[in-house]
């Protein structure tokens, strides 16, 4: 009998969390896109910062600007990802249209 209820508990925690990932919005879901496709372009200014000063090629100024840049951005995808961690549809949506006027 008590095997039985470990089974049946296992299938409705499953059961749970698939039931929890099919609730989320469609907002939300794109903006999951969103944070990767800022997460991607972190990775890619930071690249780019390593380079410059690596190479010394570039001025203070131009690397202070892409640091900054940088730093904004890191900001906004934290932003974007609490907005996803907690399912709040306002805020996304928010974020969805900051994003497509900035493209």
């Amino acid at each position: 009998m008590k095997l039985w209820k470990v089974i049946l508990g296992f299938i409705g925690a499953v059961g749970a969390l698939f039931a929890m990932n099919k609730a989320k919005s469609e907002e939300v879901k794109k903006l999951k896109k969103v944070i990767d496709a800022n997460k991607k372009e972190e990775k890619k200014v930071e690249k780019q910062i390593k380079e410059l000063e690596e190479a010394k090629t570039a001025s203070k100024k131009e690397v202070g600007s892409l640091k900054r840049k940088l730093t904004i951005s890191k900001k906004k995808t934290e932003k974007m990802q609490e907005a996803y961690d907690n399912d709040e549809v306002e805020s996304a949506e928010e974020f969805l249209r900051k994003f497509a006027k900035s493209k």
